[in-house]
């Protein structure tokens, strides 16, 4: 795989969350975006909208130098989705495709001024939450998690933190704890999540490994009643 060149436009994707987002950063600083909002379609959209953000950047796929995606945690189809592209793109152009993880990316999107630290919460769809601590520098203070709301209710009451995420709105509803400093994005700034992915990746000496999904809990697996009835008739 070729290293990566300053003088190159860098590619930015996500689909993690509740939607996609894409973004193009050329080497004199423009950046152009692209963000849609989607619970079930990020594989009809994200293709297109990376056609479409590369399109108004002006740049062809054959001068990428680098690809940024984010990790997870994250909807797991999503997120499979998300990494798949990236990597697909990052082999076929021989580039180096740079992973950051979700939670990260999220505090990244929030970022004020006034911050002494970020406490991220993303949704699950479960009754918990993705959650985990960064500082004002967005080094992390804990390891991502699934924590239930009483761990989340004591790390906020107990800290100053701004909290962001995509779950601030269900963790508002059911703790009862309005935090004084929040940003309830649903989606990660695209333009951040490039200059992210560029920054760890000249932090890691320009050598990205292949990025892998981090899922911190398994998927949900049903079994059809049918099946069921099957192994039950058929015993071993």
């Amino acid at each position: 795989m070729s290293s990566f060149s300053g003088d190159k436009p860098i590619l930015a994707v996500d689909a993690a969350l509740g939607g996609c987002t894409a973004a193009v950063l050329l080497p004199d600083g423009k950046i152009v975006t692209r963000a849609v909002e989607t619970e079930r379609e990020q594989a009809a959209i994200l293709v297109p909208m990376v056609q479409e953000a590369m399109e108004e950047a002006g740049a062809a796929f054959a001068d990428l130098g680098l690809i940024v995606t984010s990790v997870g945690p994250g909807s797991f189809t999503g997120l499979r989705i998300g990494l798949s592209a990236a990597r697909a793109w990052g082999l076929a152009l021989s580039i180096p495709v740079q992973g950051v993880g979700t939670m990260e990316a999220m505090a990244r999107s929030c970022a004020a001024e006034h911050a002494k630290g970020y406490a991220v919460l993303l949704e699950t769809k479960r009754t918990d939450y993705y959650f985990q601590t960064f500082d004002s520098q967005f080094l992390p203070l804990r390891d991502g998690a699934c924590a239930d709301i009483e761990t989340a209710v004591d790390v906020i009451r107990n800290g100053e933190f701004r909290v962001c995420g995509d779950a601030l709105a269900r963790f508002e509803m059911e703790s009862g704890v309005k935090p004084a400093d929040a940003c309830a994005r649903r989606l990660l700034d695209p333009a951040v999540l490039a200059r992210a992915g560029l920054d760890i990746f000249i932090r890691h000496g320009g050598k990205a490994d292949t990025p892998t999904p981090l899922y911190l809990r398994g998927a949900d697996v049903s079994m059809s009643n049918k099946k069921q009835r099957e192994i039950q008739n058929n015993p071993l």
